[in-house]
């Protein structure tokens, strides 16, 4: 007897198999695995944001512990014992507040000790004869490595070794810290090559670079450095500021503005630089005679962040200080602060401390002033000033009273160097410990200051915003001199 098929009404609730469209799957499990993602994100976010100290402490030693135990297997030069043997102390300090139960003191001092081996083990790297680190840039800044013809894009706390070049743009700057804590500042339109290794330790050797073209100034700390070119070389004794300038046809002007200076010509003469005083050297490396430099003008008026109202009178009186013995001035007025040549509104020389100068357009100018010696010697410049010209009205600038944001980050040590960098409101004015520092557009800043105090200093951050409103931070922070 032949079996009968079931009916459908019996079966409706059975099923033998389904057919699944294999791009709803994809969709599906794409949408599971994203779902998950963001769970593990914020996860993580959480966790991370509210990790409890002792967690948050034991990561921070073993990392620190990491880095020491890497640059022992690797290896390091005896010129450099001195800081590992200070990064290690920070290190079992951390492990005796972890034992004391001091978090917070153990994650201060195991991430300080841990960025010290990072910086030691940059220096210690033997397959080059590196020596310092680019701490800031703006604009086109590029580095060739040695023996490379390719030229890389800048970047900072990017390491340059012996033989390394770095060029910049006609509206670029680049600030290179050596480690032996001297900083080149290397101005527009350059081009130099890292002559020399330096190491640091307790008895570092001086940095040593050759400019091929255009202006740096060298600040020298405890250790002395050299400036070589084409037609001459100049030796800069610790605590010393000098600028060198280089000109298409090798020429070279060597300013010392602060401390001392040796200045040997290609042709073996030479000239000892004091405080103020600069030498030329002719393409052949003829050495002229000892020229004084002017000191630099002091700018008087306007105030700071003065404030020109375009609907009264579009002139700006300004007024610096005279400097008794100088020939002239060099007056700049620019919309960049870098008075970078595309920005600068106009560049003239004046017999007198003062001039009025019209303003067409709205918005931030920055001026500064360098007096002229004999032969056309010029002193360092002045610090920048700013003024905001406007037009219509300005209810709202003129009663604010709110002093700027001022966020700034804990300093990074580098030796007797401390990184100093934050943010504030755009066009503020910012000044570390009575120096002016260039803020970025996004309100940020950055800059290295040298401190040769023993023990602790306070390093004092000050921001002023355009209608004079202050805020301050200050960092106290430790120095060791060996």
């Amino acid at each position: 007897m032949r079996s009968r098929l079931p009916s459908p009404s019996a079966s409706r609730f059975e099923l033998d198999w389904v057919v699944v469209s294999v791009r709803g799957m994809k969709r599906w499990g794409l949408l599971i695995f994203l779902v998950f993602l963001a769970g593990g994100i914020l996860g993580s976010v959480l966790y991370f944001t509210h990790e409890p100290a002792e967690a948050r402490a034991q990561r921070a030693l073993r990392r620190a512990s990491t880095a020491q135990e890497e640059i022992q297997r690797a290896g390091f030069p005896e010129s450099l014992s001195g800081e590992f043997e200070q990064a290690s102390h920070l290190l079992e300090e951390a492990r005796s507040d972890w034992a004391r139960k001091d978090f917070p003191a153990c994650i201060a001092r195991a991430e300080d000790s841990l960025q010290r081996f990072q910086l030691l083990s940059g220096l210690a790297n033997r397959e080059f004869a590196g020596s310092g680190q680019i701490i800031a840039l703006n604009g086109k800044v590029e580095v060739q490595r040695a023996n490379q013809t390719r030229w890389e894009k800048g970047r900072e706390k990017q390491p340059l070794y012996n033989g390394d070049f770095i060029k910049t743009g006609s509206d670029a700057f680049a600030e290179v810290l050596f480690s032996d804590s001297t900083v080149y500042k290397v101005g527009p339109d350059s081009l130099l090559e890292v002559h020399r290794e330096a190491r640091g330790g307790r008895t570092p050797s001086s940095a040593e670079v050759k400019v091929k073209s255009g202006q740096v100034n060298v600040y020298t700390a405890s250790n002395s450095s050299s400036v070589v070119t084409d037609a001459a070389r100049a030796d800069i004794e610790s605590d010393s500021r000098v600028g060198v300038e280089v000109a298409e046809d090798s020429a070279t002007v060597v300013s010392s503005y602060s401390g001392k200076a040796r200045v040997i010509g290609s042709t073996g003469e030479r000239v000892e630089l004091g405080t103020r005083q600069a030498v030329s050297a002719a393409p052949g490396g003829k050495l002229g005679h000892q020229r004084a430099v002017p000191e630099a003008p002091a700018l008087e008026k306007p105030p700071v962040n003065f404030l020109a109202n375009l609907d009264l009178s579009n002139r700006v009186d300004l007024g610096w200080r005279e400097v008794v013995g100088c020939t002239g001035y060099e007056l700049q007025v620019s919309r960049s602060r870098l008075f970078a040549a595309s920005n600068l509104e106009f560049s003239v020389q004046r017999s007198t401390n003062s001039a009025a100068v019209k303003i067409l357009r709205a918005g931030t100018y920055y001026w500064r002033v360098a007096a002229l010696g004999i032969e056309h010697v010029r002193s360092e410049w002045s610090s920048p000033r700013a003024f905001k010209a406007f037009a219509g009205p300005r209810v709202e600038a003129l009663s604010d009273t709110t002093p700027p944001k001022l966020e700034v980050q804990k300093p990074t040590q580098m030796g007797n160097f401390f990184i100093i960098q934050g943010i504030t409101i755009p066009g503020a004015m910012v000044t570390v410990n009575g120096e002016p520092v260039e803020v970025q557009g996004d309100g940020t800043f950055k800059k290295a200051v040298a401190l040769n105090r023993e023990g602790w200093n306070t390093i004092v951050i000050r921001a002023t915003d355009p209608s004079g409103n202050t805020a301050e931070d200050r960092k106290s922070v430790y120095v060791e001199v060996e």
